[in-house]
């Protein structure tokens, strides 16, 4: 078995809240706002988090992913995680074109989907998903929808080829983001289909604005989103810190804020895309947007990933807000860790060893109760 149980790395996080991520928070009150606006409720958080001296810990448990243990517990490009509630773990390599399943101890247990253009074939896998009824949803970027079974066993394929970005809820419902004209304006919007893929709704239509052909933007925040416990998604596609909470059902929708300064933009940073870009004309704003990316576990909580880093720049700090969206924590993880999914009391992460080996890690999320 080359998955193997360690208790070695720690990673020590600054931040209280402990028990208040599944409930209600404890402690010192939070000085934030709730408004409600047109059915919207705005949440405003000030700049410091609820709590700020108690700790967090995330203690490694498990490693996959080693060059001497043959192609099973190698990875040549994982990009994707997902966790079921047995514990397996299910891991995109889409240098391989599969997904390779590890039992909850680390162990080997299948691959799922191979390189090709037949049934069941795989051609760009970009995310996977899993749902209540065990079936495994690869998105093939350009091409579609593969379903299997959790198995792997085939069983069928959605042409989806007009999707940008696809999210997939337990329930089996399909999320995508999709280009589209309002009132002769191009634009992108959010669209739920059944598990058929008929349209059942659609919502947040974002215009894109006039660009200049000639010139990059290459520090222009980007969208992000992610599912959320309760038949919702978190998006966030502003410069300003905003993320909007918003149900894939009829329900109320959400807005969160919070009060925060711009990351100025390092010399070195753009000396770097400089060097990347020689010839472009590019528009360099005064800071970093507020948020680089979005995850959620499955409590409702979300988990906001800043440009703010630690003093010695080894971390970025993501900010955590609670299912009201209150603001709780803010946690520095390392540079080198890609948390991708929170579930169960875990965290499971993409990270290069020293030698540039890709490994699946898990750690115990252990929660600090503030006094």
């Amino acid at each position: 078995m080359r998955g193997r149980l360690v208790l070695l790395g720690v990673i020590v996080l600054a931040l209280a809240g402990g028990p208040a991520l599944a409930g209600e928070p404890q402690g010192p009150a939070w000085h934030g706002k709730m408004e409600k606006s047109e059915g919207l409720t705005i949440v405003s958080n000030p700049k410091a988090p609820l709590y700020r001296s108690d700790a967090v810990k995330l203690n490694e448990e498990l490693s996959i992913g080693e060059a001497q243990g043959g192609k099973d517990y190698a990875f040549f490009r994982a990009w994707y995680i997902a966790v079921n509630d047995d514990g397996d773990i299910f891991v995109m390599d889409q240098g391989d074109a599969c997904v390779k399943v590890y039992a909850k101890d680390g162990a080997y247990l299948r691959r799922i989907g191979r390189k090709g253009q037949g049934p069941g074939e795989l051609q760009n896998p970009n995310t996977i998903h899993l749902t209540r009824d065990r079936r495994l949803v690869f998105d093939d970027y350009i091409r579609g929808l593969n379903i299997f079974t959790q198995d792997g066993a085939f069983v069928k394929f959605l042409p989806t080829t007009y999707f940008i970005d696809v999210l997939v809820t337990p329930e089996g419902r399909i999320v995508g983001r999709v280009n589209t004209i309002q009132s002769d304006r191009p634009g992108k919007e959010i669209r739920v289909y059944d598990g058929a893929l008929n349209q059942q709704t659609a919502f947040l239509f974002l215009p894109e604005e006039p660009r200049n052909p000639q010139v990059v933007k290459p520090f222009a925040g980007g969208f992000h989103w992610a599912l959320i416990q309760g038949h919702r998604v978190a998006v966030s596609y502003k410069e300003d810190y905003e993320i909007d909470v918003l149900s894939l059902l009829p329900g109320p929708n959400l807005r969160i804020r919070r009060d925060f300064s711009r990351v100025k933009i390092t010399k070195e940073e753009i000396d770097d895309i400089q060097n990347r870009m020689r010839g472009r004309k590019m528009d360099i704003p005064l800071g970093h947007a507020a948020i680089q990316g979005i995850s959620a576990d499955d409590e409702g909580c979300i988990y906001a990933k800043t440009y703010e880093k630690t003093k010695d720049g080894k971390s970025f700090f993501y900010d955590i807000f609670d299912r009201e969206g209150r603001y709780l924590a803010r946690v520095p993880i390392p540079r080198t860790v890609s948390p991708k999914v929170w579930k169960g009391g875990k965290m499971y992460s993409l990270e290069e060893d020293g030698e540039g080996f890709q490994k699946v890690k898990r750690y115990n999320v252990i929660w600090q109760i503030p006094n």
